[in-house]
Parts: structure tokens; C-alpha cells; sequence
């Protein structure tokens, strides 16, 4: 009998240990986490809730050239956006990577990825440079995180010329060039290519060739952000189409 009620004490004993320190061993544990949890979502909705001022500055090739820059909102809002003072002659429109939509200065863009497109306006040039300055200012969106202005660089040695006149007879034109671009993409009329960060690779022109034919260069870095760059060749010895 002795021994059975010392092992109801002891069995007591146990539960009254468990009931009373178990929960203040757990207690700062979940208190942690739950101040933790609390933190990031607010500090989401901070992030979320920021609208920034993104500037866009470079120089584009008049007619031939057009540059990407990607960004993404977190909500809808209207765009706001101008020309800085280093401009001449560039404009720009912002769509969706679908090219489904075009927007402008003063549309409502909703919550979305989406591409500041920058391309050349040869009508608001005073004069005809072949290199145009750009600065754009955009500014009422609340963008997810800061976005990428940079573009990957893309230096052609050959063809000296975006366009290029070529008299009859047999030709051979080699684009020669370098980029930092993760992707660098060569393309014609019918076929894509891709090439090597520093590339040379030749076109041969005859009597068959098309008496006007146009090229592109692609290159995009890490981000997404992308340059177009395009050449064109007007042939007296080709075949007209």
C-alpha cells in the first residue's frame, strides 16, 4: 500500500511538472515567432506600398535601335512619366512582354510585368544625328523592387555602317563585334543564331541575293534588359522583291 501511493505521488508529481514548466519553455519560442511573422508582413506591405522614381539614361542609334528595360508593379497605378533635359529626339511606350497593350504618360497600368520600350523620333529631332540621347523619368508606380537600368553593352567593329549601299558585283560583309550580354542573337529574315560573346561571322552577297536585306543583333543581359540593334543593306546587283 505504502508503495502504491509513493507511485500516485510521483505520477502526480509528474503531470504538475508538465502542466506548469512545459508551457513557459514554449512560450518564448512562439512568442518569437509570431514577432517575426508580424515583422516581415510588415515590412511587405512597406515594400509593397512604396511607389519609387526610376531614371532611364543612354544613347540609341536613330531609326535602327531600340532598347528594353523590364520592370514589375505590385498594384495598379497611373504612370507618370517625362523627358529629362538629355534628350533629343527619343520617345518611348511601355507595353506588356505580349505586346498586348500600349500605354503611355497619364494611362492606369495595372499590376503587372511590363517592358519601358525606348525607340527614336526622327520628326522632334532639330537635327539628323545618328546617335540620340535619351533620359526618362517614371515615376506614380509601385514597383515590386527597384528595377535593372542597365543595358548590356554591345560594341560593333563591322559593318562600319548601320546601312550600308553596296554596288553590283559579289560582296562579303562581316559583322564583327563584342557584348557582356548573356544572350546575344543574330537574326535574318528567315533564321536565328545565337553567338559567342565576341563574334565575326560574314553575309555573301551575288546576283541571287535580294536587293534589300536587314539584319538584327540581340543582346540581353542577366535581367532581362535588351538592346536591338538592326542593319540594313541595299544591293544594285540583287533581285527585286
Amino acid at each position: 500500500m505504502f508503495h502504491s501511493n509513493k507511485f500516485i505521488y510521483i505520477l502526480i508529481s509528474f503531470f504538475v511538472f508538465l502542466l506548469f514548466f512545459t508551457p513557459r519553455m514554449d512560450t518564448p519560442s512562439s512568442k518569437h515567432g509570431s514577432v517575426s511573422a508580424a515583422q516581415m508582413k510588415t515590412e511587405k506591405k512597406q515594400k509593397e506600398k512604396v511607389k519609387m522614381t526610376v531614371e532611364y539614361k543612354g544613347k540609341i542609334y536613330r531609326d535602327l535601335e531600340t532598347h528594353y528595360y523590364l520592370f514589375s508593379t505590385s498594384k495598379k497605378g497611373t504612370i507618370d512619366i517625362s523627358w529629362g533635359p538629355d534628350t533629343l529626339g527619343s520617345d518611348y511606350i511601355i507595353t506588356d512582354k505580349n505586346w498586348s497593350a500600349m500605354y503611355g504618360n497619364g494611362d492606369e497600368l495595372p499590376a503587372g510585368d511590363y517592358m519601358l520600350v525606348i525607340t527614336s523620333n526622327p520628326a522632334e529631332s532639330p537635327e539628323d544625328p545618328s546617335l540620340l540621347s535619351y533620359h526618362f523619368i517614371l515615376k506614380g508606380l509601385t514597383i515590386k523592387e527597384a528595377p535593372d537600368t542597365t543595358l548590356p553593352r554591345l560594341t560593333i567593329e563591322s559593318p562600319a555602317q548601320l546601312v550600308t549601299h553596296l554596288p553590283v558585283g559579289e560582296h562579303d560583309v562581316t559583322f564583327k563585334g563584342c557584348s557582356d550580354a548573356d544572350s546575344l542573337i543574330f537574326t535574318d529574315e528567315e533564321t536565328t543564331e545565337q553567338l559567342p560573346n565576341s563574334f565575326e561571322k560574314s553575309i555573301h552577297f551575288d546576283e541571287s541575293s535580294p536587293n534589300y536585306r536587314a539584319y538584327r543583333i540581340t543582346a540581353t543581359n542577366e535581367s532581362g534588359n535588351s538592346v536591338n540593334r538592326y542593319f540594313e543593306f541595299m544591293y544594285d546587283g540583287g533581285i527585286s522583291e
